[in-house]
């Protein structure tokens, strides 16, 4: 009856850890303008809603099928009223009813991470790992975009999650979730491509000859080509089976890889739905030009006051080290160091691989490999990963009886994240005091994605003598958007350079910083930026 009782109580708690993480949300959806990519991502997904397979890759680009999800309430409002047509102000209410969707996705990420720590350690630890994830800044900030970012964090995670089931079991129920997952997740973001590489790498480090219950390597090969199937069928049919099956060299590529490939195998039918090639071809070729040039689709990667046409190798971490709360980087840190000085090779391959194979994979690749370096929300993918992992050295804690270090630095993350709520997305922990300052070391979506306008709008509102982006110098009370100053959009370029020696004398969110401009100080920059 006791455990009873005490499974009762967890799943109790889990309920109205969610239920209260869903209505703050909701009030979040609400307070925020729509960032700079939602309007895309939903057009998009309204085409795929459509069932129109030819996509426009100029204006759609890196965009994948998931997002007709988000784009379900509006679907449904059509059915009931097909003469239905909105634009404007009404348009934009369809998208932020989209956002439901994806805190449906963020509920659902919460529970598998509660569920994952809690089949490795218990009940009690699976809820500490959960209110890591439930406060992670990051993580509420994306989690309600109309975007493909929370759904990679779904799908990534619950790979991993199916695929180590899989392994203690030998159930295939689980090698065919698994699949499923990879398959939902190359529909989501370009980068989950790599996990047709991983997934296999984990097969073979995971093998283990002395294991009584192991598979065969036939059926391992049988395995493989489910694997393969599933990932062919679900991508083929989201893209609706858009020129499957033409000749390589009937595409018109622009990135250099795949135009080697095309001088190969020119003459080989790619089974692959045109739309999905050629806007992998467009993302790669993006990533190869930078940023910061003619034709780039943004500004150069800018981190710690420095910008890089190609990105630098410490963006992420540098990222991670302000983005993330001083709480969460103290627990991951201690769980690395646990592992380190207690490896253990039987809990490795059957456990750690699970965790630390795709999560320094994808460090290194992003951080050495891809250019596109624009925030902290093309990484975030890993975090619910690292939540599940620190149950080891949470559960540390609590078998030693320190369970108060828990309950102080769980404490200090709920004072550090909920000073900005309802607006998460500019979080910086306590290694940048002064948030005025937050730009001279992150920018771009770290800090401002669009998504904070409401709170510049009521500035303005309230000073009417502000003014906002002006092209040339000019005295009094100006606001300046961080981006703009330092260069990241790649349609202003240089034009407000004239700003870049100023001293800001107070902020919006850190996303907006305001300058007090004497008449003497517009003088003397009107003469050196005529």
């Amino acid at each position: 009856m006791s455990i009873g009782n005490k499974t009762f109580s967890s799943k109790k708690i889990v309920f109205l850890l969610l239920a209260s993480y869903a209505l703050l949300q909701t009030y979040c959806i609400q307070q925020l303008s729509l960032n700079y990519d939602e309007p895309l991502f939903a057009a998009y997904g309204i085409t795929v809603l459509k069932f129109q397979g030819k996509k426009d890759i100029q204006e759609f680009d890196s965009k994948l099928p998931i997002t007709a999800l988000n784009m379900l309430p509006r679907a449904a409002e059509q059915l009931t009223n097909p003469a239905l047509s909105k634009s404007g102000m009404e348009a934009d209410k369809d998208i932020i009813n989209g956002r439901y969707i994806s805190l449906i996705i963020s509920l659902l990420l919460g529970l598998l991470i509660f569920r994952w720590t809690s089949e490795l350690y218990n009940d009690k630890v699976g809820l500490y790992s959960l209110l890591l994830y439930l406060l992670c800044p990051d993580l509420l900030a994306h989690g309600i975009f109309v975007s493909s970012d929370i759904f990679a964090c779904l799908f990534f995670t619950s790979s991993f999650y199916f695929l180590w089931k899989f392994r203690k079991s030998n159930h295939l129920k689980y090698f065919i979730l698994a699949s499923c997952s990879v398959a939902l997740a190359q529909i989501s973001k370009f980068s989950m491509l790599h996990l047709i590489l991983i997934f296999p790498l984990i097969q073979i480090i995971t093998y283990k000859k002395e294991n009584p219950r192991r598979i065969g390597i036939t059926k391992e090969l049988f395995l493989f080509l489910i694997f393969i199937v599933i990932n062919w069928l679900v991508i083929s049919s989201a893209h609706f089976f858009y020129n499957e099956f033409i000749l390589l060299k009937d595409y018109h590529f622009k990135s250099e890889p795949l135009q080697s490939l095309q001088g190969l195998f020119g003459n080989w039918y790619i089974p692959f739905p045109g739309s999905y090639i050629s806007s992998l071809d467009a993302v790669i070729y993006f990533d190869r030009l930078g940023g910061g040039v003619p034709g780039s689709l943004n500004g150069a990667t800018y981190i710690l006051g420095e910008h890089s046409r190609f990105g630098f190798w410490y963006y992420y971490l540098v990222s991670i080290f302000y983005k993330l709360p001083i709480p969460t980087l103290l627990i991951w840190i201690a769980s690395l160091i646990v592992f380190f000085f207690r490896f253990n090779r039987k809990s490795f391959l059957n456990t750690e691989v699970f965790f630390l194979v795709p999560i320094l994979y994808f460090l290194l690749y992003l951080s050495f490999f891809y250019n596109t370096q624009v925030g902290i929300r093309h990484i975030i993918f890993i975090f619910p990963l690292l939540f599940v992992y620190s149950g080891w050295v949470i559960n540390w804690i609590i078998e030693k009886k320190k369970k108060m270090i828990l309950f102080l630095l769980l404490g200090w993350q709920v004072i550090s994240v909920t000073l900005f709520f309802p607006h998460f997305l500019p979080y910086t922990n306590e290694f940048i005091p002064n948030k005025k300052y937050a730009y001279k070391k992150i920018a771009d979506s770290n800090i401002c994605y669009g998504e904070g306008k409401k709170y510049l709008n009521q500035f303005l509102e309230t000073n009417k003598t502000a003014v906002y982006l002006p092209d040339r110098p000019q005295s009094g009370k100006v606001v300046m958007e961080i981006n703009e100053m330092l260069n990241m959009n790649i349609a202003t370029i240089n034009k407000y350079n004239w700003t870049e020696n100023l001293k800001p004398s107070g902020h919006i969110h850190s996303q907006y910083l305001i300058f007090d401009i004497s008449q003497a100080m517009t003088d003397s920059l009107q003469k050196r930026y005529p």
